[in-house]
């Protein structure tokens, strides 16, 4: 049987989801390097918040899919950009307990790599932004929150300050960026 593009990209999508699936309900963060034909290249161990990767192996990234999950839930960080565009990825997940991926991919046309940089001098992940943001919730809506419900609405914030800067600029870098189901 003559195996063409259709079923690479089957293969693909079935070895993502697979993967992936796998890693919803973990607590910690657990990375797999896959060929873009969905063969598994390796598979890199962690901690809560953290990958190890050993510096040799970053010359494997190169042209192929990393796909990770977020055990806390929640959306790319700007080091996972930084870390997809600095190792020339085709493509970074991310997937949560909830069971959604975010998927930040090569797109059409000239590459812009400094997408993590741009994001932090914008401060798109700062803790101090959300803050702010959140204490005018807090103050509107007369919220009144435990630590562990003012830190997942922050995380929340956040989460969502990441979503709509890739929603809107990923194109302009080059990207494309996506979310969905597993």
């Amino acid at each position: 049987m003559k195996i063409g593009k259709n079923n690479n990209c089957e293969f693909l999508r079935q070895a993502l989801h697979d993967i992936e699936e796998a890693k919803r309900k973990l607590n910690h963060e657990v990375g797999t390097l896959l060929a873009p034909d969905g063969s598994v290249i390796k598979e890199y161990g962690g901690n809560a918040h953290n990958i190890n990767i050993p510096n040799d192996d970053v010359r494997l990234f190169e042209g192929n899919i990393f796909t990770h999950n977020h055990p806390g839930g929640g959306n790319f960080t700007v080091q996972d950009i930084k870390s997809f565009a600095d190792n020339g990825l085709k493509e970074v997940r991310v997937s949560t307990p909830q069971g959604t991926y975010y998927s930040l991919q090569t797109g059409e046309g000239e590459i812009n790599r400094s997408i993590a940089n741009v994001m932090k001098e914008e401060k798109v992940e700062s803790s101090s932004n959300a803050m702010n943001i959140l204490q005018k919730q807090i103050d509107e809506q007369n919220l009144v929150l435990t630590g562990h419900e003012y830190q997942k609405r922050l995380f929340g914030i956040i989460d969502e300050e990441v979503d709509r800067w890739l929603s809107e600029n990923a194109a302009e870098f080059g990207y494309e960026y996506k979310k969905g189901m597993i």
